[in-house]
């Protein structure tokens, strides 16, 4: 007969070997209880000013991350007094129009005004306190990002349509063709001429610059016509990606068709003009010299 129990015995130690092995192994993964709510594992929520400096100013400003539209503010407490920095965070205008430092960085910073943002006076302490601190120690003031280069061909295509107005934008906003062109566009009429071509704008902002001046524009117009009606998450994000399809694009786009259509009439006109002042003097010329009779 077979011996059963020793088998039994093997059995059991194998069994009972195998689950104290998996007992370790969970053991070494699971955190102490309280480890979860260390400073140094758990992901802290961002602070409040930050959320707002993310918000309101990183379309154009950063601390210590270098210049976006507007200059980088680390430092800046020691730069300015705190009183000028409060002003020109709650009340720009009131400053660009009468203070001549102010004035300085609009010429420096190649015209653009920061638009009044309607901030509280509290929100604008709070802002220069958070560029002080955060002039001296890190600070997380980017948001949640997906870079442009992630972009799908619907993505880019959506955005296009959202661009010219072909799909409206959720919250009623104005097409961004109201205002700008960009290359590539083959519409009879080119784009807008009200702002600027901004085929070249991700080389100018950046893919986070883009990002943020869409979510929160920094121009004063721009400003104006999206602050009842933002853009939402998806629709920034497809626009962002056809803005970043047109940079890669060749830059002679946008206007093309017209600007053909334009030289080509200014050649006919010269040839006009040319044809005309030649008859004349072929015709002077005739008349000064008579043809004898034989």
């Amino acid at each position: 007969m077979p011996n059963t129990g020793r088998r039994s015995g093997g059995q059991f130690i194998a069994h009972a070997t195998a689950l104290f092995i998996v007992f370790l192994g969970q053991a070494a993964f699971v955190q102490p209880a309280g480890a979860q709510d260390s400073p140094g594992t758990a992901k802290q929520p961002r602070d409040p000013t930050e959320e707002l400096f993310v918000a309101k100013c990183s379309s154009c400003h950063t601390v210590g991350a270098g210049a976006r539209v507007g200059p980088d503010l680390k430092g800046a407490h020691t730069r300015r007094d705190r009183v000028w920095l409060e002003k020109i965070i709650a009340t720009p205008n009131q400053l660009l129009d009468s203070d001549p430092d102010a004035r300085a960085l609009v010429t420096e910073y190649k015209g653009v005004r920061m638009p009044d943002l309607g901030l509280k006076p509290e929100q604008a302490k709070a802002l220069v306190d958070l560029i002080a601190r955060c002039s001296s120690q890190p600070c997380d003031l980017t948001a949640a990002f997906v870079p442009a280069s992630k972009a799908t061909p619907q993505d880019i295509a959506r955005g296009r349509q959202l661009f010219t107005g072909e799909a409206p934008l959720k919250n009623g906003g104005a097409p961004c063709l109201s205002c700008h062109t960009v290359s590539g566009l083959n519409l009879p009429m080119g784009g807008g001429t009200l702002a600027r071509d901004i085929s070249q704008s991700f080389a100018r902002l950046g893919d986070e610059g883009i990002d943020s001046s869409l979510k929160s524009p920094p121009f004063a117009l721009m400003n104006k016509v999206f602050s009842d009606h933002p853009l939402e998450a998806d629709e920034a994000f497809a626009l962002r990606a056809f803005l970043y399809d047109r940079n890669r694009a060749a830059p002679d786009g946008g206007r093309s068709n017209g600007v053909l259509l334009v030289g080509l009439l200014a050649s006919v006109l010269v040839l006009t003009v040319l044809r005309a002042v030649w008859a004349r003097q072929t015709g002077s010329a005739n008349n000064t010299h008579p043809r004898s009779s034989p």
